[in-house]
């Protein structure tokens, strides 16, 4: 399945590529993950939890971060097992981070999310609904992230 997503954040693009950049800080802000170990200078061992009503669905694996620093790019890829026979899920995101005229930025992705198992059967539309919720609420923290840094360096 395919998802595109966007949003505008109100703080410099070298401020938002620096935060989306570190997936240790990434991971803090993202609804339901958890980087645990550092496996190389690109791949991190970690987990994700993901409600949907009722139903929690956990994985565990692997994420990868293909950085273009020059660009503020990134492609992320993430295979994931997940726990008491929930399937698997797989999922490459390329994004961007873009300097707006007015001082703020743009960030953009696209992803391919591939599913198996439980969240796979309740469909295309409720994996949607859940992924803009999840976005939304990374857009809060993030922007929460940002005055908080802002506020630190303040003379």
């Amino acid at each position: 399945m395919r998802i595109e997503e966007g949003f505008t954040i109100d703080a410099p693009a070298a401020e938002v590529w620096a935060i989306l950049s570190d997936p240790r800080q990434l991971s803090e802000l993202l609804p339901g993950a958890e980087i645990t170990e550092r496996i190389d200078d690109t791949t991190w061992e970690g987990g994700m939890t993901v409600k949907v009503g009722p139903l929690v669905a956990a994985y565990t694996g692997t994420v990868s971060f293909m950085l273009n620093e020059e660009e503020r790019s990134a492609v992320v890829r993430a295979l994931g097992q997940g726990k008491a026979g929930m399937g698997t899920a797989e999922m490459t995101m390329n994004s961007r981070v873009a300097a707006l005229p007015d001082g703020g930025s743009e960030v953009t992705m696209d992803s391919d999310v591939t599913v198996t198992g439980i969240l796979a059967q309740l469909g295309r539309g409720m994996t949607q609904v859940v992924s803009r919720r999840m976005l939304q609420e990374f857009v809060k923290r993030l922007t929460s992230a940002l005055e908080n840094e802002a506020k630190e360096a303040e003379p």
